[in-house]
């Protein structure tokens, strides 16, 4: 837990005045390499007892290897274990002062003789935990419009201090999360706020001079770092927290609380005489919902409800997900993604792949969602639903909030329309619904959706479904693919790639591919006359496909970087008879220029023409296709370059950014 006071009654102070006295004892020191051109300059305004700072320096020396230098600012009188502590740091910048009256003096002194590009404000009190530094500057440099970077402050027993702070129109401020675990979801993405605390906080030096630096007419302290990101604000910057930042405070009071509020109450009339058209724009203290929001939202706050994050290694639409996520951030706007299936995870893994602006509700699932919703159902502007299960538990909802909020739009994500695998299968097994059967499951699937706003279909095929059904707007948001062709020649390649999960033996791949092992590829081989190998990627969780693994049956595993797979084979093929949804990973090898044989079914789904992908029905006919692309250079190329054209006609980045503007106007 927190000192309240200087006086150190600790355990963490004793220990950390236990580590010093060894130190001074045996006259070691801490060592900072010197560095020429820093890459960060730390400041940190020593105003506490000597253990809190040499704390914050050891903390520093093994934090990370980016090139750093250390200024420390502090009175020219200082205690003996401060003076001692400093001559043992060799290669620590030393700006001494006759008196420290405020941390905005020290801040602004210590940032004078800073010779790197990016600072980092630090109270004494502060450990910053290990990477921290190399987080902060990676936002701090690789957007232009961010002017400060906050961090995750946490107390001694690792309860949540602040996550970024918010502000009303009164100056009266609220840190977020204060006493929360810090593994909550709603402290784990990166977020823009009001302001975050001068305990940590990063700025570049041409920024903070830019500004005029910390005002010195705060008293002592507080306040001064809220004046600062009111100030970045008006400049047209942001503040960011940024939860991979993580510091740990030992002494967040200095004094007295009752000191601390005297100074608070101060240095909050004092914001107020000098930022009063600034504080005009935030919510009035009887609006402030801290329970409900928790950033500073440029653009729309949407709400996402997803079967899972859009990890990796999973596909189902999910890739598609990603890349839907990506443009929303750049769009400006503010995202929570609820996750219905996949409810639990590590934090670690689940940003590997979302972008870290976007807010994972994980735990919350279809069981809690009326909870949260109940908490949340005036915070946000749109409701993005994907999948007909997701419409099915929550769409009720969401239709009564539609009747209280008429202004709420609702999107629905039709990834795959679900009734086209059952439709397709029952094709298959040679028993076909009819016209009136097909109907009516289309309907029983999508008859929530009639309340939606807006229906984002991911083919033209379902596209047609839709209208047909009489939803009126209804705009394409297909899958997006980086074009990257491999440039490994024909005569070269050697080897047919299939690349998909299978998750049972019943599934539509593990059918497929089975078919095409058993039914096709004996065709191609007896007439190539060689033993062609079959490669194949993903995860199986099929006891049935794994029977046929062999030395020409080569089964990979799942495969994170594909691309040497699709320099090595010659082609590639889709052979599921019957699935939903767009056949995704076509479209992905296509923009890697490897040809593909399809089953008719895939080409109809894509819209694709014979110029773009071959496609077959029978297992003859597919075997028939699969040799002549694989024996027929001149054909090879003519796939190849009708499919590269087809994937830059409609498969790109943006196609899905004039997609998503238009389904939240």
């Amino acid at each position: 837990m927190l000192d309240s006071s200087p006086k150190g009654d600790s355990d963490c102070y004793k220990r950390a005045k236990r580590s010093l006295g060894l130190i001074l004892e045996m006259e070691e020191e801490l060592k900072f390499d010197p560095v020429w051109e820093p890459e960060v300059t730390i400041v940190i305004a020593s105003r506490n007892p000597a253990p809190f700072l040499f704390r914050c320096l050891k903390a520093l020396c093994f934090s990370e290897s980016v090139r750093m230098e250390v200024v420390v600012v502090v009175e020219s009188s200082s205690r003996e274990l401060i003076a001692l502590l400093l001559d043992r740091l060799k290669t620590v910048v030393k700006v001494r002062c006759p008196k420290i009256v405020s941390y905005s003096e020290a801040w602004n002194q210590g940032a004078n003789v800073a010779r790197s590009a990016n600072i980092i404000f630090l109270k004494d009190d502060v450990c910053v935990r290990k990477d921290t530094i190399c987080a902060t500057l990676n936002v701090l440099n690789n957007d232009g419009g961010v002017g400060a970077v906050g961090a995750m402050l946490l107390d001694g027993d690792g309860v949540l201090i602040e996550s970024g702070s918010l502000l009303n129109s009164s100056g009266i401020c609220r840190s977020v999360g204060r006493g929360w675990n810090p593994d909550d979801y709603r402290v784990q993405y990166r977020r823009d706020v009001a302001f975050c605390s001068g305990a940590y906080l990063g700025i570049t030096k041409e920024t903070f001079q830019s500004i005029g630096g910390f005002d010195e007419s705060f008293l002592d302290e507080y306040y001064e770092d809220v004046d600062l990101c009111l100030r970045l604000n008006r400049a047209g910057k942001r503040t960011v927290y940024d939860p991979c930042s993580v510091a740990t405070r030992n002494l967040e009071y200095r004094d007295s609380w009752g000191k601390a509020a005297k100074l608070m109450a101060a240095n909050r009339n004092r914001l107020l005489s000098i930022r009063e058209s600034e504080l005009a724009s935030f919510p009035s203290q009887s609006d402030f919902e801290l329970d409900r929001i928790h950033e500073s939202a440029r653009g729309q706050r949407i709400l996402w409800v997803e079967d899972a994050p859009p990890f990796g290694h999973m596909g189902a639409g999910f890739p598609r997900t990603k890349e839907m996520l990506w443009t929303l951030i750049e769009l400006g706007h503010s995202v929570t993604l609820l996750p219905t299936f996949i409810t639990t995870s590590d934090f670690m893994d689940v940003y590997k792949d979302t972008p870290r602006e976007v807010e994972v509700a994980l735990g919350v699932g279809v069981e809690g969602f009326e909870k949260f919703w109940q908490k949340k159902w005036k915070a946000y502007d749109a409701v993005i639903i994907s999948r007909p299960n997701n419409l099915n538990s929550i769409g009720r909802i969401i239709k009564d909030t539609k009747s209280k909020r008429p202004d709420l739009r609702l999107i629905y994500d039709a990834e795959a329309v679900f009734a086209n695998r059952e439709i397709s299968e029952a094709l298959y097994n040679g028993e076909p619904f009819s016209e009136s059967e097909e109907r009516q499951l289309l309907e029983a699937e999508l008859k929530l959706a009639v309340v939606a706003d807006v229906i984002l279909s991911t083919s033209d095929y379902e596209r047609k479904q839709f209208a047909s059904l009489g939803f009126s707007k209804v705009i394409m948001l297909r899958h997006h693919s980086t074009i990257e062709p491999a440039v490994r020649p024909f005569a070269e390649r050697e080897g047919i790639l299939f690349v998909g999960a299978v998750h049972s033996d019943s599934a539509p791949n593990a059918i497929g591919l089975i078919d095409f092992i058993e039914n096709s590829l004996p065709l191609i081989r007896a007439k190539l006359g060689q033993d062609i190998k079959l490669y194949c990627a993903g995860r199986y969780h099929s006891d049935e496909l794994m029977k046929y693994a062999s030395d020409s049956e080569v089964f990979l595993g799942f495969v994170e970087d594909l691309s040497d797979w699709y320099e090595k084979c010659r082609l590639f093929i889709a052979p599921a008879r019957f699935a939903a949804g767009i056949p995704l990973k076509i479209i992905e090898a296509a923009s890697k220029g490897i040809p593909v044989v399809a089953t008719t079914l895939a080409r109809n789904q894509l819209g694709w023409s014979e110029e773009e992908l071959i496609s077959a029905h029978t297992a003859e006919a597919f075997a028939a296709a699969c040799v002549r692309v694989y024996s027929e250079g001149p054909l090879w190329h003519r796939l190849r370059t009708g499919a590269l054209a087809r994937i830059r006609q409609d498969y790109s980045r943006e196609h899905i950014v004039e997609a998503l503007r238009g389904a939240l106007e």
